[in-house]
C-alpha cells in the first residue's frame, strides 16, 4: 500500500502490541584464556545431540565430497577422450593432405 494513512495505522496497531524487554536475566559467557591459545575458551557445554547430528552432517559433506570429485574425475576423462580423438583426426588429416600433395611429385620421380 502507497496510502500514509493506512501505513501510519498499521505502525500504531503494531506499536500497541508490543509486548516489551523480556525479564529473563541475560545470559552470561565467561571466555577464558587459561589455555595460552590466541582464541579463548568458552565455558559452556554443547548438547550432546548437536554433536551427534554435527558428527552425521560432517559424514554426509565428506560423502559428498567424494561423490562430487569422482564426478570430475570422470568428466576429466571423457574431456581427455575427445581431446585425444580430435587431436588424433587432425594428425590423419595433416598426414592425408601431405600425402595428397607429395605423391603427385613423388610420382614423377619413379
Amino acid at each position: 500500500s502507497e496510502d500514509m494513512g493506512a501505513i501510519t495505522a498499521k505502525i500504531n496497531e503494531c506499536a500497541g502490541k508490543d509486548p516489551g524487554a523480556f525479564d529473563a536475566d541475560p545470559m552470561v559467557i565467561e571466555v577464558s584464556d587459561d589455555e595460552g591459545g590466541a582464541g579463548g575458551a568458552v565455558s559452556a557445554t554443547a548438547n550432546p545431540q548437536f554433536l551427534e547430528i554435527e558428527a552425521k552432517l560432517n559424514a554426509i559433506e565428506v560423502k559428498l565430497e567424494f561423490a562430487d570429485a569422482e564426478l570430475a574425475q570422470r568428466y576429466g576423462r571423457k574431456v581427455g577422450r575427445d581431446i585425444g580423438i580430435l587431436y588424433g583426426l587432425v594428425a590423419g588429416l595433416i598426414v592425408f593432405m601431405m600425402l595428397l600433395v607429395l605423391l603427385p611429385k613423388l610420382g614423377g620421380f619413379i
